[in-house]
């Protein structure tokens, strides 16, 4: 992995990313960077395990750009419904 392939594949997380955010109107925890690795964990998740690639022309650097785009959605709108539950569900914690 060259310097140039690393950077791109950087670029491509954080759109998606940040797109995906919007998307669904969440936000992940962390910012900037949370959103790159939705990003790239939205990328891997359509690409390499559901192997659902649309429009493969529109890729920047080997990554189709909007089967990034829909996984990082997917990622950031899963990741915000366990977050939001919390530890003890979303009622809180009981006290007897």
């Amino acid at each position: 992995m060259t310097l140039t392939h690393l950077l791109v594949l950087l670029l491509v997380g954080a759109l998606a990313g940040l797109i995906g955010e919007r998307l669904v109107s969440r936000g992940m925890p962390g910012g900037f960077i949370g959103a790159i690795v939705a990003g790239l964990v939205g990328a891997w998740l359509m690409v390499d395990v559901l192997h659902v690639v649309l429009a493969p022309e529109l890729s920047l650097g080997g990554i189709p750009v909007l089967s990034a785009i829909l996984g990082a959605a997917v990622v950031v709108l899963l990741f915000s419904l366990v977050a939001s539950r919390g530890m003890f569900g979303s009622r809180g914690l009981r006290r007897y």
